[in-house]
């Protein structure tokens, strides 16, 4: 592993010969420099972690310098070491976002001074951290993940979205596995002002309780077996973003308290730590439980509950909404299709028939695994119910289909596939046009869009 680079400048050689004698050096890769000038130099051709440089200084001070290096390189934390006369500059640069700041002689404190430096680098890591995976992000932002429907319960779904994305409180998101939970969080994050931070999703019921809170709250050196560095949290990581504590209610007990105080103040301490860390970020949980029984049960604290409970979205189950199945079904399978290179030309209508039958305990998640399912194994242009992996043979439970419901789908169905021009929708479903229109009256779907 690389050590951290760190620029040291002072115009004065016999302090950067002792600064280079002291043992704790030999941790990092430190490049000794005599003037602000070849240090700019040193940046524009290698990467640097940290810079270390004195205030006064000819031609360039460390003051101008660390202006330069907030300018072209902000990620790049800075030390300043002042002399007698030099302390304000430094002081005025702290303020402006220089790390910290020493005044000569540092020897009387060597110990504060090289935690600041190791405090500094892990602020670097951080901030390399989350450049990365805001990289991630904006790459999976060009794969299609959408929330998609027109049914009454999902258009409450948007209308909350939209009610509350711009507004900075907690969120507490219902809903069973597999409805996309997880969406509606990233659609309001992404409707937010904090879009272009982080957004973190992490599930309660996936680590170990000790696990989980190294996760979200940090570690120190020590802290456990194991623990060989310092760490940070994702609540660290996540600020001015966004962090989804999905299944919040099955966190350890003892987790629940800690998060009760995040949730209340934003500061916390990383697990074998002291040192309170604030961070500025916005919670949205979730789960597919009902809380308000599980704190009649003490399984969850009542306290937590009140503070996550302050704005609530449900999410219907995909059987209670099952004319949004020809959307889902229709949009899954051009982007399976596309991305398997396969000629799917469409569904046939008995296939369609029996997607919209069954109850989808797994909601759309187990809806898109079929259609991703039935396009592997689909060897012609059309899915059919032989692609399906339910054990039903074609309408076998069509009487439980009410023909008012299938003559609206079918209608519907074909103002999608025409982009609702009526005309054509007439001719596919092999009726006229006027009777076209006065269905699509009575049925209440005029509103119907592409």
């Amino acid at each position: 592993m690389n050590k951290p680079r760190i620029l040291l400048i002072d115009d004065n050689e016999a302090f950067l010969e002792l600064f280079l004698s002291l043992p704790e050096t030999a941790s990092f890769d430190i490049v000794p420099l005599t003037s602000a000038q070849k240090a700019v130099d040193v940046l524009n051709k290698e990467p640097v972690d940290l810079i270390i440089s004195d205030v006064q200084m000819p031609e360039m001070t460390g003051s101008e310098l660390f202006t330069m290096v907030q300018d072209l390189y902000p990620d790049i934390p800075v030390i300043l070491i002042t002399a007698f006369g030099s302390t304000e500059q430094a002081i005025q640069a702290v303020k402006q976002g220089a790390f910290h700041y020493f005044e000569k002689p540092i020897n009387d404190k060597l110990d504060l001074f090289w935690t600041t430096v190791r405090e500094a680098l892990v602020k670097r890591e951080m901030t390399k951290e989350v450049a990365s995976l805001r990289r991630e992000k904006s790459l999976q932002l060009k794969i299609p993940v959408t929330i998609i429907g027109q049914s009454d319960g999902l258009r409450k779904v948007f209308r909350s979205i939209d009610e509350v994305a711009e507004i900075p409180v907690t969120v507490l998101i219902y809903g069973e596995t597999g409805t996309g939970k997880e969406l509606v969080a990233r659609a309001i994050h992404n409707q937010s002002d904090r879009r272009d931070n982080s957004f973190f999703a992490v599930n309660c019921n996936e680590f170990a309780s000790g696990v989980l809170e190294s996760e979200l709250f940090g570690h120190e050196k020590g802290a456990f077996t194991g623990a060989i560095d310092r760490k940070a949290g994702i609540f660290e990581l996540v600020h001015q973003g966004t962090i989804f504590l999905d299944e919040i209610s099955e966190a350890p007990h003892f987790l629940q308290s800690k998060l009760l105080r995040v949730v209340e103040t934003k500061s916390f301490t990383r697990v074998g730590g002291t040192s309170p860390i604030y961070s500025d970020f916005r919670i949205i949980a979730a789960t597919n439980s009902d809380l308000e029984a599980d704190v009649a049960s003490g399984h969850f604290r009542k306290d937590l509950f009140y503070r996550l409970n302050i704005y609530v979205i449900e999410i219907p189950p995909l059987r209670d909404r099952k004319e949004d199945i020809p959307l889902i079904t229709e949009f899954y399978l051009k982007q399976f299709s596309q991305g398997y290179r396969r000629p799917i030309a469409g569904i046939s209508t008995n296939a369609m028939l029996s997607l919209r039958e069954y109850d989808w305990p797994g909601n759309v998640r187990e809806l898109i695994n079929v259609i991703e399912r039935a396009v592997i194994t689909c060897k012609n242009s059309m899915i059919t119910t032989k692609h399906l992996p339910f054990d039903t043979e074609e309408y076998r439970n069509i009487s439980d289909l009410n023909l008012k419901d299938a003559e609206k789908f079918f209608i519907s169905l074909a103002l999608r596939r025409t982009q609702n021009n009526k005309t054509k929708a007439a001719e596919l479903l092999g009726i006229n046009r006027k009777t076209v229109i006065e269905k699509v009256k009575g049925y209440g779907i005029e509103e119907l869009r592409d």
